[in-house]
């Protein structure tokens, strides 16, 4: 089967949860094409300040996929978000998958109302959100997306949970992976992964490393960040990140909106009990073998759990090995691309 894969950027480019589904779809497929912004050669004028600059980016991609659909034929293509948000309106005989990663009318109800942000990703990037759904099969990412989907915009789609490479991410012995980190702790190690920025609770996390000067709080971001009480690690590639799971004792995500929340996967895949938000796939998942899921964004009920789960003993591995296998991925999939064939044209 020949698979168009349609993302906004590589993982090479852009190392986020999107990119990284990208590159582990395409162990579904033999015969699978990524097509990018890059890879299309699309040029134009930038049109950020209309906030049109990612539809525009997705026209590109439209257009080199007809182009390459023409001289190849593909039997099957998907698309993540708004990449492929013109296809469905085009005389293009394809069978199509829409893959929607999040909304942007959530995310902008859920965090950006009171910012310069909000009117454009509720109004402008909504519409073309919208748009991406004519013509295809839709699937969400979670149940959480499921939902946002029919409640904002009346789409019906299916649910195809990620997948965790297992095998990547497994726990390691804590003090070797300490060591080669070059961390030296006393203490209990408490781990943020993430932007520094409050859609992922970084405030939160800020306000519990004031109250618990006696836990070490090591940070894994892309932001620019100086702070004494935190140890920061800048841009680690993914590949490193089963030894920052492995040398801390708690994960700590307070984040105001996750679609999904693969930190949070990757984490109790190595073995790391967890302190989060209900939000992504927390807000489907009990927490009995996983740690603690909060409901509010008070710091000290976040204190608390931390606290909580480093007097227990949890194994979170078990949870992520029994629903987000990438095996059971990679077989959604191939199963959702050979139903879009099948019923192509009845």
């Amino acid at each position: 089967m020949k698979v168009a894969l349609l993302s906004m950027y590589s993982f090479d480019e852009v190392q986020g949860g999107t990119e990284l589904f990208t590159e582990h779809l395409r162990g579904a497929f033999q015969d699978a094409e990524v097509i990018t912004y890059s890879s299309s050669n699309g040029r134009g004028p930038d049109l950020t300040r209309f906030n049109l600059e990612e539809a525009r980016k997705g026209a590109a991609i439209c257009r080199r996929f007809r182009q390459l659909h023409r001289q190849d034929r593909f039997d099957v293509a998907i698309a993540s978000s708004t990449a492929g948000w013109c296809l469905g309106m085009s005389n293009i005989d394809v069978p199509m998958l829409n893959v929607f990663h999040f909304t942007m009318r959530g995310l902008a109800d859920q965090v950006l109302r009171g910012t310069p942000g909000y009117l454009p990703s509720r109004y402008v990037s909504s519409a073309f959100e919208k748009l991406a759904s004519v013509g295809k099969s839709n699937v969400a990412v979670s149940a959480k997306v499921s939902r946002e989907l029919w409640s904002l915009y009346r789409i019906r789609s299916r649910v195809i949970e990620h997948g965790v490479d297992m095998e990547r991410f497994r726990p390691l012995p804590r003090e070797r992976a300490r060591e080669e980190l070059g961390i030296e702790a006393d203490g209990p190690i408490c781990l943020f992964v993430g932007r520094a920025d409050a859609t992922k609770g970084f405030d939160i996390v800020r306000e519990v490393a004031r109250e618990r000067p006696d836990i070490q709080f090591l940070c894994v971001t892309s932001s620019q960040l100086n702070d004494d009480r935190l140890n920061v690690r800048r841009s680690v590639p993914n590949e490193r990140m089963p030894l920052y799971y492995s040398a801390a004792d708690v994960l700590l995500f307070p984040s105001r909106y996750e679609s999904v929340g693969y930190v949070g996967l990757e984490a109790m895949a190595c073995d790391l009990p967890v302190v989060v938000s209900r939000t992504g796939v927390f807000e489907d998942m009990g927490e009995d073998r996983i740690g603690r899921i909060i409901t509010s964004w008070n710091a000290s009920e976040y204190v608390e759990a931390i606290d909580e789960v480093l007097s227990s003993s949890f194994h979170p591995r078990h949870v992520v090995e029994k629903r987000y296998s990438m095996e059971r991925f990679l077989d959604d999939y191939r199963s959702a691309a050979a139903e879009a064939v099948a019923s192509h044209g009845r």
